[in-house]
C-alpha cells in the first residue's frame, strides 16, 4: 500500500497525543520523568508553533511529523511512528520529506533526540545527522553537508 501524508487537523489532536505518548513515554520517563499535565501542554504548544503532517496508509494513520521553519533553520520537533507500524520505512519517508524541505529552503535541518533513545539516535546518525551540541540527556543533531 502506498504512503501519503496530509495536514493534521483539530480532529486529529487526541490521536496525535496518544501516538506521541505511546512512542515516547518510556524515553521521557527515563530522561526527565513523565508529568502528564506538562507533557500534554508542551505537546499542544509544539503543535501550535509548527506544522504537522500525518502519514497515512490508505485510511489508516501510521505516524506524524511536526516541524517549524525558523529564520535560519528547519527544526524537526517530532517524528513518531505508531509502534506496530515501525520498521516499514514510514519514518524514513517522513524524514526524507523533511530533508527535501530543508534543502528546498536552503536551510539546515536540526533536531533533538534523547540519548537514552539509542535506536533513534543511531538511526539519525546513519541517515547523515551529526551531533552539534547536547548534554547528558539530549543530543542536538544537524543534517551533515549543510
Amino acid at each position: 500500500m502506498t504512503l501519503h501524508t496530509r495536514l493534521a487537523g483539530s480532529a486529529d489532536s487526541e490521536w496525535l497525543y496518544a501516538t506521541y505518548k505511546e512512542t515516547m513515554v518510556d524515553f521521557v520517563r527515563r530522561a526527565t520523568g513523565w508529568d502528564e499535565h506538562a507533557q500534554r501542554n508542551g505537546f499542544a504548544k509544539s503543535l501550535r508553533q509548527g506544522t504537522c503532517r500525518i502519514a497515512m496508509q490508505g485510511d489508516e494513520r501510521c505516524g506524524f511529523v511536526n516541524w517549524e521553519v525558523e529564520p535560519d533553520l528547519v527544526w524537526l520537533r517530532m517524528l513518531c511512528v505508531v509502534p506496530a507500524m515501525q520498521r516499514q520505512a514510514i519514518g524514513r519517508r517522513m524524514l526524507g520529506d523533511m530533508m527535501l524541505l530543508a534543502d528546498s529552503l536552503n536551510k539546515p535541518l536540526y533536531l533533538h533526540v534523547f540519548r537514552c533513545n539509542r535506536i533513534a539516535y543511531e538511526w539519525y546518525c546513519r541517515t547523515g545527522f551529526v551531533e552539534t551540541d547536547g548534554d547528558e540527556t539530549v543530543a542536538s543533531l544537524m543534517l551533515g553537508d549543510q
